[in-house]
């Protein structure tokens, strides 16, 4: 996993008189006024990238000084796959403090530590490896079927999926890797990290899982500053490892040789749940899943939909009401976190 994107603000009374006049020239300026009087009548700062393209680091000066961008891209060799330093090790504070080094650089002052700012969006991503960019593609295909619960999808075509819409809770992402890859790299002025032709081929195998932390997110966790590693991995894991029934294990549940009932009795071995749960999963396929749950009362259906999860299915398998393709064994799915640990599994397949 990596932190692939931090969004960060201080308001400029904390900065020092030398901070503030610095920033204050800092970037480009949208002015709306009438024609006809010439009265000004509002302007506002827009988002600038910092005139080095490689590291995408953005910035926008308000009655804050906003900084927003790619940690990643800072730590390290920039490689923005799996990332580096804090950013590879979830350490948000890390990335934060990052991110203020290299601004302090560019401006040539010195500006509050990591912890005094505020922090608004963060995200966290994970790569899932497969065979072929043809079977990512088919497993983003079944993430566009996913729907119900908390997941509603807002795109439907291309290489891009998106879970969560414009929520400022969490919201989700879910890309080809490859293409993208080799997109960013062939586009003019590129100077990031070089990725070599192995590289690029085997990040052609990877789907990119993305889950993003929004402004009501940390309003409710309140101090950001201590927020853990295990946290945020926590948080990636509620998110994705419910709607595919769990990242490190979707190739184990649902063989062709296991009943319906086998299945269900393992997870619960009283039979009249068991076979309750199935006769609501067989609604869930008959008749899909908003209408199954208003067939049900609530503490039948969530009752049900433990069962269904305790046995291993996702929420992906419950909104289709089939088990997702990518845990059936020819898929081989399988999450990785570096470089290394993919060139040991293709040396291994």
């Amino acid at each position: 996993m990596l932190i692939d994107w931090v969004t960060a603000r201080i308001g400029l009374d904390l900065l020092t008189p030398e901070a503030r006049q610095a920033v204050a020239l800092w970037g480009d300026r949208t002015v709306r006024y009438c024609p006809r009087s010439g009265e000004v009548r509002y302007e506002c700062s827009v988002w600038d990238s910092v005139r080095s393209d490689s590291h995408q680091i953005a910035m926008r000066v308000t009655g804050d000084l906003w900084v927003q961008g790619s940690p990643a891209r800072v730590c390290g060799d920039g490689d923005t796959v799996f990332g580096s330093g804090p950013s590879s090790a979830l350490d948000l504070l890390g990335c934060v403090a990052r991110i203020v080094q290299f601004v302090e650089g560019m401006f040539g002052v010195s500006l509050p530590s990591a912890s005094i700012w505020t922090v608004s969006r963060v995200d966290v991503t994970a790569s899932v490896l497969f065979d072929s960019i043809s079977e990512v593609r088919q497993a983003l295909a079944v993430l566009r079927g996913t729907e119900g619960g908390r997941y509603r999808v807002s795109q439907k075509a291309g290489d891009t999926v998106y879970h969560g819409g414009r929520s400022k809770l969490r919201k989700g992402k879910a890309y080809a890797k490859g293409p993208h890859l080799e997109y960013a790299q062939k586009q003019p002025g590129y100077s990031g990290r070089q990725y070599s032709e192995l590289e690029l081929a085997e990040a052609g195998r990877l789907m990119r899982l993305e889950v993003t932390l929004g402004r009501e997110w940390f309003r409710r966790v309140g101090e950001w500053s201590q927020i853990t590693p295990e946290r945020l991995a926590q948080e990636w894991e509620s998110y994705y490892g419910r709607m595919l029934g769990g990242s490190r294990s979707w190739n184990r549940i649902c063989t062709n040789g296991c009943t319906r009932r086998r299945w269900a009795m393992t997870a619960n071995p009283k039979p009249r749940q068991a076979l309750a749960a199935i006769a609501c999963w067989h609604i869930i396929q008959q008749f899909g899943w908003e209408r199954a749950k208003a067939m049900h009362s609530k503490s039948a259906w969530y009752r049900h939909m433990a069962l269904l999860h305790a046995a291993g299915l996702g929420d992906a398998d419950i909104s289709q009401g089939n088990v997702v393709v990518l845990r059936r064994v020819q898929l081989h799915a399988a999450r990785v976190d570096s470089w290394a640990e993919l060139h040991q599994m293709r040396k291994s397949a």
